[in-house]
């Protein structure tokens, strides 16, 4: 079949048209998507506000209840805020939310903290940072849960330090889906602090993010599996970027506290300071330490409430 173009011009026109308009929008929203202020997704799926404490205080008041979801798992549960003034100390509900709770927890109760995403009852959702230890005092009755735990927002502080604490601020930032964003404005020495942070709160995700390597860093990352306990007493810089770490560690299913002096060399990367990876072999050598004592001796737990 012919088609007679002269015939069928402005219909052909027409279609052009229609054509790069189109074109151009998905182009458009494609670019946009790429440049604008929407943040990087990471793969998260669930994401929370990212309020300033004060900000989030007032919609959240004492008795108010809310909705707990885990960022990692997904799972959620409901709570009661019961009291606290630097930050929100809640409740399970019911027996039901404290299994649920547990659950996130793989069955132990633990002051490790958790990314988490707070659904108020006005629809609100804000990023949060939830341990998982039972202490303290508790009201309400049945809820097999001994006590409360804590809940902290963006830039919220310990009711024992009256500080901030950057455990949980690390689980906000990635509850906000902002920890990109964040880890660009850090220097390398609070890269350093960071970096023993995630370590310590066994989230591997962000510390690979902050490993420089040419090799695979899986294995390193199981390696980094095995410390169960590790807190950073001082991070002095020695030269250039490179920084000498007092360290208090313990290492999964053992008794002794190992006390280490290593030296971590960081490196400018375009998106922000890393660890080089080959730097981290004394950390996970457990026969480099300088003292060793019984775990019992030293409170590794968090700032009380």
């Amino acid at each position: 079949m012919i088609i007679n173009i002269h015939k069928h011009r402005f219909a052909f026109a027409l279609l052009s048209i229609v054509f790069f308009l189109v074109s151009g929008l998905l182009i458009y929203k494609y670019n946009t998507g790429k440049t604008g202020n929407t943040p990087q997704s990471d793969n998260v799926t669930l994401v929370g506000a990212f309020l300033n404490w004060d900000e989030v205080k007032g919609d959240f008041p004492k008795n108010a209840e809310a909705t707990v979801i885990d960022v990692d798992s997904q799972l959620s549960f409901r709570v009661q805020r019961r009291g606290g003034y630097n930050h929100v100390d809640v409740q399970p509900l019911t027996s039901a939310d404290s299994a649920t709770m547990k659950k996130i927890y793989n069955g132990n109760w633990t002051w490790k903290r958790k990314a988490v995403v707070i659904k108020l009852d006005n629809g609100q959702m804000i990023a949060a940072s939830m341990n998982g230890m039972p202490h303290g005092q508790g009201a309400i009755s049945g809820n097999d849960f001994n006590g409360h735990f804590c809940i902290h927002f963006k830039n919220s502080k310990t009711h024992g330090s009256k500080k901030v604490d950057m455990a949980h601020q690390l689980m906000i930032w990635k509850a906000a889906n902002v920890l990109d964003q964040q880890l660009a404005l850090l220097n390398p020495q609070e890269i350093v602090g960071v970096f023993i942070t995630a370590i310590d709160q066994k989230d591997m995700k962000i510390a690979a993010k902050l490993i420089d390597s040419t090799d695979n860093i899986e294995p390193l990352l199981r390696s980094l599996e095995t410390i169960d306990n590790i807190k950073a007493d001082k991070i002095n810089k020695v030269e250039g970027n490179r920084f000498r770490v007092d360290l208090r560690l313990v290492f999964n299913n053992s008794k002794n506290e190992i006390r280490k002096n290593i030296v971590i060399n960081t490196i400018e990367k375009e998106e922000y300071w890393k660890i080089e990876a080959q730097s981290l072999t004394d950390l996970l050598d457990q026969n480099v330490l300088t003292e060793l004592q019984p775990t019992s001796v030293v409170t590794m737990e968090e700032d009380w409430d």
